[in-house]
């Protein structure tokens, strides 16, 4: 789902340097002045006038896109307008109510339209939190359309359209220092189509997604506001790179003082009803989720994700008849990445990179830079207890393994369970003989494998070593093969 929230983003930075006044032209040119920090002082880009007890904002990009040079196409996009009200508390009141266009051609590359009939908003914004303590955001009819042209010359075409999408925040301070936020967002008449160009006589594939409903929520603790409107004023401030070079010691300073930017994060999102019409058929899904997990850049790093995937059907005809009950309906899948360090290597990069120089560190610092990075030298792949379920069995599966410089292969340990052999092995023998054939036999090898478990289950502990050497139940197979 993408979220259209600049605003929010916008005028949550003007707070870090400046208290405004009362709506009048003395507060609108400190407004004026502060968010020209942040979109730089080109005539025309910001406007801010007082309109009543609030200031009217308007920010206009026209004469930011006069200045692409001719080859690189064109790009228009309607002005942001929006109004700030002072709460007297310090607080401040932010209300916008507009439509919204996008447009970008650059020719042989892409051509990009975007279109949003209402774009609507209000927000509570905290001085002492930098943050917006409250906010909501309702877009209504949303349709974007994308050409996109690869070096090749292949155009791909993709239609998105969103009926209705309504998202909400909410932020307070840090238990542990920074901001904490929360949001939640729904959308109805989600709508994707995908047209991908045949060969010479061969039709245009095209693809349509639908779901009824797409909602999603997530987590951000210790956010550093603060850290992330420095790091914008400096690169407004420093657009070319050697500008960047000259001031690498306030840019470093700026992300020392910012780390770790967020402390921890977590998001998912679901949808309902997805249909998907495809050349060879419809195929849906009652739900699909997706979770994710990570830390900022901190010394125990951690990035995972889980898909969950329920009520799968095919289109009809794709898998033989004598195979449909071995096509699974529902997958859980939860990966992670953890032992690794974050903190560290930032830290270090700052210290010793030389942004005048190419590259900034030489081999014996980027060798130190993957030392701190994988302190023990490798990194764990966790997969927690996972599902596939089908009409004949239930496949289950968890593991953690390990990789990295220090192992010349991977090393770890996983346990997969099977219900449901018994009726795997019927489907099989019932197949056309040349499937049962090839099937037939590594089915009774891996039962022969395979020790009891709780409700008829089969197991198989499964153990990768150092040497290279692969374990099942505590035959090493290596041996087997000898």
């Amino acid at each position: 789902m993408r979220h259209f929230s600049f605003p929010l983003a916008l005028t949550a930075a003007l707070w870090g340097t400046t208290a405004l006044a009362q709506a009048t032209p003395e507060g609108a040119a400190e407004l004026t002045a502060t968010l020209q920090t942040y979109l730089g002082a080109t005539a025309g880009v910001v406007s801010v006038a007082p309109e009543g007890d609030a200031y009217g904002v308007k920010i206009d990009f026209t004469p930011l896109l006069a200045k692409l040079p001719a080859e690189a196409g064109e790009a228009t996009v309607t002005p942001i307008t929006f109004q700030l009200t002072d709460n007297g508390d310090d607080t401040w009141a932010y209300a916008q109510d507009q439509s919204f266009a996008l447009t970008v051609k650059a020719p042989g590359k892409a051509d990009i339209s975007l279109n949003i009939a209402n774009l609507e908003g209000t927000g509570t914004f905290d001085e002492a939190l930098q943050s917006f303590s409250t906010s909501s955001t309702t877009i209504t009819d949303l349709q974007m359309k994308e050409l996109v042209t690869d070096p090749a010359g292949t155009t791909t075409d993709v239609q998105y359209s969103v009926a209705s999408t309504q998202y909400d925040s909410t932020a307070v301070a840090g238990a542990n220092g920074g901001v904490d936020s929360t949001m939640t967002y729904s959308a109805t008449g989600f709508a994707e189509t995908f047209t991908i160009p045949g060969g010479e006589g061969i039709p245009p594939t095209v693809i349509g997604v639908k779901a009824n409903d797409y909602t999603g929520n997530g987590v951000v603790q210790g956010l550093r506001p603060d850290a992330v409107y420095k790091l914008v004023a400096f690169f407004v401030a420093n657009p070319e790179a050697a500008a960047i070079a000259a001031k690498q010691g306030d840019l470093k300073t700026i992300v020392t003082e910012g780390l770790p930017i967020f402390n921890h994060l977590t998001a998912n999102a679901a949808m309902g009803g997805v249909s998907v019409e495809t050349p060879m058929g419809p195929l849906s899904i009652a739900t699909a989720k997706v979770d994710v997990e990570a830390n900022g850049i901190v010394e125990t790093g951690l990035v995972r994700e889980a898909i969950a995937i329920s009520g799968l059907t095919l289109p009809p005809g794709l898998v033989p008849e004598w195979a449909t009950t071995l096509v699974p309906s529902d997958v859980t899948l939860d990966f992670g990445l953890s032992r690794f360090n974050l903190d560290a290597p930032v830290r270090l990069f700052l210290q010793a990179a030389d942004l005048t120089k190419e590259p900034p560190v030489g081999p014996e610092v980027e060798q130190q830079l993957l030392a701190a990075l994988l302190p023990e030298g490798v990194v764990d792949l966790t997969i927690a207890p996972g599902t596939t379920t089908a009409p004949d069995y239930t496949l289950g599966y968890t593991g953690t393994l390990s990789f990295g410089p220090q192992t010349t292969v991977p090393v770890g340990k996983a346990t997969v369970s099977l219900t449901g052999m018994d009726k795997v092995t019927a489907t099989v023998q019932a197949a056309p003989p040349e499937i049962n054939q090839q099937f037939a036999p590594f089915l009774a090898m891996a039962t022969g494998m395979a020790k009891p478990g709780d409700g008829g289950a089969l197991i198989w502990e499964l153990e990768t070593t150092a040497a290279g050497g692969m374990l099942i139940n505590g035959t090493d197979l290596s041996g087997m093969a000898q």
